[in-house]
This record gives C-alpha cells, sequence and structure tokens, in this order.
C-alpha cells in the first residue's frame, strides 16, 4: 500500500461516472491521498448543473457515457470563460488517436487511463500547476494585459500598437495544433495533448486581443479595420466552438457595418449549428442579396435546404454554385448525391 502523502494540498474535486463502482473507486483513491472536499455526479448535465453554483479546483469525468459524454461536458466547461482554466480530466480504458485529437482540440488538460491507479492520480494533480501553465505569464499574456488596461484608460492609439505587435509578431496558434497532429500520429499523446493546450491558450488569447483591437479600432473612428479585427474574432469563438461570444461579435459587427457579408454567412452557419435552420436561411438570404455571385453562400444555402428535407429546392442552389465556381468539388459531390437520388425527402 502506497504511504499517504500529506505534503499535498488539498483540493476540491467534482467526479463524474454513470458506472457507479468506478465513481466509488475514485473517490476513495482520492480521499487517500488526502483530499476531503469531493463531490461525485452520474451524469454530465448533473456535473454542469454542479459546476455552475459551486467552485471546484478538478473535474475528473469518464469519456463514455450515456445521455452526454464528458468530451461534451468538457466542450460546454471551456466555452464559458469562468472555466478556461479549470483543470479538467477525461478518463477511459484506452485512447485512440482520434480522442486525444478531440480533446486536446477541446481544451483537455490531462488523460487519465482505466481502471483508475493511486500513482497515476497522484501525478496528474501533482501534475496540474505545470499543466495549466502556472508560474510566471507568457509575453503574449503580459501583452494582452497592458493592451486591456491602455483601452481600459481610453489611450486606443496605445492600445492598438500593443495589440498589433502582439497579433503580428506572436506565437501561432496553428504552429501548436500542428505539433498536436503529428505527435498524436506517432502516439505520443502526451505531448500531444501539451501541444494543443498550448494552442486552445493562444486560441483564447489572440481571441481577446483580436476582439480589444476591434474596439479599439471603432473608437478612433476606423470602421473597416474594426470590423476586421471583430471578425477574426469571432471566426477563433467559432474555431472553438464558443458560439455565444462569437454571435455577441458579429451582431456587434452588424451594428458597425450592416453591409457586410461575411457577418450574415457566419450567422448563417452558427445557426445551422444550432439546428435553427429558418433563421440560417434568412442570414443566407441576407448575405447573398449583399453579394449576389458568392458560390459560397449558395452552396451554404443548398446545405441548408437539405437540412430542412427538401432537396429539390436545395438542387438549384448547388447548380448554381457549381456555375460560379466549375470546380467546387463539395457542390458537385452533393448534387450527384441528389442526382442519384440518395438523398430524398423523408
Amino acid at each position: 500500500m502506497i504511504c499517504s502523502d500529506n505534503h499535498m494540498k488539498t483540493m476540491s474535486f467534482l467526479v463524474v461516472d454513470d458506472n457507479s463502482v468506478a465513481l466509488r473507486e475514485i473517490t476513495d483513491i482520492l480521499k487517500y491521498l488526502g483530499h476531503k472536499e469531493l463531490y461525485g455526479s452520474g451524469t454530465a448535465s448533473e456535473a454542469w448543473a454542479m459546476l455552475r453554483v459551486k467552485e471546484f479546483d478538478c473535474v475528473i469525468s469518464a469519456w463514455e457515457m450515456p445521455e452526454m459524454t464528458g468530451l461534451a461536458l468538457l466542450k460546454i466547461v471551456r466555452n464559458d470563460e469562468r472555466f478556461d482554466q479549470l483543470p479538467f480530466y477525461l478518463a477511459d480504458s484506452a485512447f485512440t488517436q482520434v480522442k486525444v485529437v478531440e480533446a486536446g482540440r477541446a481544451g483537455i488538460t490531462g488523460l487519465i487511463l482505466k481502471p483508475y491507479d493511486i500513482e497515476t492520480i497522484k501525478g496528474k494533480i501533482e501534475g496540474i500547476p505545470e499543466a495549466m501553465g502556472a508560474g510566471v505569464p507568457s509575453e503574449a499574456e503580459i501583452s494582452l494585459e497592458e493592451g486591456m488596461k491602455l483601452l481600459e484608460a481610453e489611450n486606443h492609439e496605445g492600445a492598438l500598437k500593443v495589440f498589433e505587435k502582439l497579433v503580428n509578431e506572436g506565437e501561432s496558434a496553428e504552429v501548436y495544433y500542428n505539433i498536436g497532429y503529428i505527435k498524436s500520429a506517432q502516439q505520443q499523446y502526451q505531448e500531444a495533448i501539451e501541444a494543443f493546450r498550448k494552442a486552445t491558450q493562444l486560441d483564447r488569447l489572440f481571441a481577446k486581443a483580436f476582439e480589444a483591437m476591434g474596439r479599439a479600432y471603432k473608437a478612433v473612428g476606423q470602421p473597416k479595420q474594426a470590423e476586421e479585427s471583430l471578425h477574426k474574432a469571432a471566426e477563433i469563438y467559432m474555431s472553438s466552438e464558443r458560439d455565444e461570444n462569437a454571435e455577441e461579435i458579429l451582431n456587434e459587427i452588424l451594428e458597425l457595418r450592416p453591409e457586410t457579408v461575411n457577418v450574415y454567412n457566419s450567422l448563417g452557419v452558427l445557426c445551422r449549428r444550432k439546428g435553427d435552420y429558418p433563421t440560417a436561411l434568412k442570414h443566407y438570404e441576407k448575405a447573398l442579396k449583399i453579394h449576389p455571385k458568392e458560390p459560397n453562400i449558395f452552396y451554404n444555402i443548398g446545405r441548408i435546404h437539405i437540412d430542412m428535407k427538401n432537396p429539390d429546392k436545395a438542387e438549384p442552389y448547388f447548380r448554381t454554385a457549381l456555375r460560379l465556381d466549375p470546380g467546387f468539388k463539395d457542390a458537385r459531390q452533393v448534387l450527384h448525391a441528389i442526382e442519384l437520388g440518395a438523398i430524398s425527402e423523408s
């Protein structure tokens, strides 16, 4: 039996698992390691409700659960700015390359193999500060904080100089995403998770920087530059499935420049993602009025009609997309499927 480490800082944990035996097992290990503030949940939805009313130092969740998976819970948690830095571990009996990439892109802190093991859990807990990047803030974080202070002081020109230098010279999240993909392909999963974590941290930082830049440009009377910066922030939020943040910024752009096609197109994407097809269609149609020769908009409208089980209405939009862009492979494939009867009304 391993001796309990009395020097380990005690923490509050939320553990989530639909398997009552596994839930008791991880709870017993945490108790053995000296942690007393432990809360268990049998479902991800219940865990999310608990997170909203009580603070926890760490979440350990099973990946595979009915109703809502641990991965889905992680995405919801990371969608809320209050939990950007909350340590979150996913546990499963095995991890494939696909799962590592999915978890990494969602902002996982680390992965835990089942069955639970005392030494593994102890090591994960001791490694939380390093995993979350605790300690000296990065140059990018310092620059963001400096720019935000200048913005709050209404020194918009000074803030813009700081933000512009940050986004032009700072580290690229894409580099770390690529490292994550390479490491996961090599089955070096811990290194992959570390790279993905760095990438998601940079994404959050750059989204805030572009958002702040947009507001600064707006304040100094440069609406076009404001739109460009705000749209970059919205794109980052959309890519990380932070739809509420993205929608808020896109609506802000509409107030600034109502004629911009990209905003209506992006709002259409968000509404389609939420399953609100009629509203998505309205946004795409507005985008089409502004930019009547954009093949991607015709394609998106066609996809909406497919989602609404109206392939006959979808077909002319795909044909127009192909006429405007003969090399539009996705439009050609969907149109071919309609012609073969593989997509039909139901």
